[in-house]
């Protein structure tokens, strides 16, 4: 958010003085949403998402072309080429100034629900009648171990991977769904010893050699390059996520255009180009 842990907190003390009512319940795990708070936070949603409604809608009249947009991309694909995309904007769109959002699929997804992004590059499988989605590019993911726990071999069998202690991010990741999903059908149970909603942790216990996991590349892209953990591809059958570009059907004046998705396609070429991971283009 850009704004100082204890700015934010006066802030919002501010504003519950001038309405006359706790917004938030303070704990020691942090805070929580009061009745008032929660109601007030359905009207900002709809606040903003009309604010934002309206600056679209003024800009016929101002003759300005410029627009504003947040993109949520995924941890894995934000370090293959969350720099590169940039770049390529203000080349390609110089009239666009881009934002981007880095978090899990499911995460993008609610916050295009909520209206607090604008699209996002994502791998969940859900979908909502508000939203239009074009399919991109599947990935195959990989197993991850320590270097002194890696199978022989370049690949592992999925009911091999399945034998191991495995520390992943959470039955609401797309991730984690997938595997659940190949499990099912061969009748076989997910062995999750450490569900963890941070890749960062996930990938410290695997280093450890504590636990086993399973990433696209590009999520342990630094580690697999510096050696520090070792992948093998999943195979018999493999574990394939694809990749969607995801928009509110308001927003299909801007995302529609050729310049954007010309945009698009060309941050899933660099992702499909770029060393490691194993894609095709759809």
């Amino acid at each position: 958010m850009n704004v100082a842990q204890t700015a934010l907190g006066i802030q919002i003390r501010n504003l519950e003085e001038e309405l006359g009512v706790e917004l938030l319940d303070r704990h020691s795990r942090g805070v929580t949403p009061t009745p008032a708070g929660a109601e007030l936070d359905a009207y900002a949603v709809q606040v903003l998402g009309l604010l934002s409604e309206a600056r679209q809608s003024m800009r016929k009249f101002s003759g300005l072309a410029a627009t504003d947009l947040t993109l949520g991309l995924t941890p894995s694909s934000m370090r293959l080429v969350g720099d590169d995309i940039l770049v390529d904007l203000a080349r390609m769109i110089p009239n666009v100034t881009l934002h981007l959002v880095e978090e899990f699929s499911f995460i993008l997804m609610r916050l295009l629900e909520k209206g607090e992004i604008s699209c996002a590059l994502t791998f969940s499988s859900d979908h909502d009648p508000r939203l239009a989605q074009w399919r991109l590019m599947e990935e195959d993911l990989f197993y991850l171990t320590s270097p002194d726990q890696a199978p022989p071999g370049d690949t592992i069998a999925f009911r091999d991977v399945l034998k191991a202690d495995l520390a992943l991010t959470g039955r609401l990741d797309a991730v984690v769904r997938l595997i659940d999903e190949n499990a099912q059908r061969m009748g076989l149970k997910v062995n999750i010893a450490y569900e963890v909603q941070s890749i960062r942790a996930v990938k410290n216990l695997v280093a450890k050699g504590i636990a086993a996991t399973v990433m696209p590349y590009g999520a342990a892209e630094g580690e697999l390059r510096a050696g520090v953990l070792q992948a093998r591809l999943i195979t018999t059958p493999s574990v394939t996520r694809t990749l969607s570009f995801v928009y509110p059907k308001d927003m299909a004046a801007v995302t529609e255009t050729p310049e954007f998705r010309a945009f698009v396609h060309t941050i899933v070429e660099r992702l499909h180009a770029a060393p490691g991971p194993v894609t095709r283009l759809l």
